[in-house]
């Protein structure tokens, strides 16, 4: 893919200006739903990466969450039978639990986003979008390509591609049969409590190959990828889709 003329901030004129310090006061709340992760791990992570954003800022309050912690294994089957139509009616009934009680929605599993569009325009109130934050954040440091990492949902779904592509950012994914044995890995291993070393391990190798590609940083695009890999292992600057949403969620709850 070649490069698009950078930066181009038609489409996302928010991105002049940097994110502002959280500052909440305890009229500013605003109440957070939010859809678990694929597994429970991942929910947790998200759950801990809040904590420790408003530790580091020593805020005076915590956000207010309201957090369904959905059917692992039946989001789980909706997935591998590539059935969305399934996925937005199961989503839907779940984001209804919580809809009387909050402010705006996340989701903490990237591969669901893939019917985003339709759940926004069944609900009144703001759902925001993990890759949408994450591309926004990828944009605000002017890198010029980047590699993903996720499920095949999220891949072909192209959800991660289209945004980048709005912002001029050139992007590069895994072979088909290295996607597959990654998919395998988080299905049909990761989930059912094995496999920890084989991920990373699958991880790791992503990045090279990624790097290898030209790509200037490596995109986490599944909330489960940051529990078996972090900066701390390579060069490779990594972008976690749950960190950055976990700050946004702190900053819409107190904006």
């Amino acid at each position: 893919m070649t490069y698009i003329s950078f930066p181009s901030f038609e489409r996302r004129p928010l991105l002049a200006n940097r994110r502002r310090p959280v500052q909440p006061t305890p009229l500013s709340y605003r109440t957070a739903g939010v859809i678990g992760g694929l597994g429970q791990l991942s929910t947790g992570l998200f759950y801990d990466a809040v904590t420790k954003i408003c530790t580091s800022q020593r805020l005076v309050a915590n956000p207010r969450l309201i957090i369904n912690s959905v059917n692992t294994w039946e989001v789980t089957s909706i997935l591998e039978e590539k059935d969305l139509e399934r996925l937005y009616f199961f989503l839907k009934e779940e984001i209804k639990l919580l809809a009387e009680q909050i402010d705006f929605l996340v989701m903490v599993c990237n591969s669901v986003h893939a019917v985003l569009q339709p759940l926004r325009e069944h609900f009144s109130f703001p759902i925001l979008s993990i890759y949408e934050e994450v591309c926004k954040e990828i944009a605000l440091l002017q890198y010029r390509k980047v590699g993903i990492l996720g499920t095949q949902t999220t891949m072909r779904s192209e959800f991660y591609q289209n945004e980048l592509v709005s912002y001029g950012i050139a992007y590069e994914v895994l072979p088909e049969e290295e996607l597959q044995v990654l998919d395998h890995c988080i299905f049909q291993e990761i989930l059912h409590g094995r496999g920890n070393q084989k991920m990373r391990t699958l991880l790791l190798d992503g990045v090279n190959y990624l790097a290898a590609q030209g790509c200037e940083a490596v995109v986490l695009a599944c909330t489960e990828l940051p529990l078996f890999i972090s900066q701390s292992d390579t060069e490779m600057p990594l972008f976690s889709s749950t960190e950055i949403l976990a700050k946004v969620v702190v900053e819409e709850c107190f904006r």
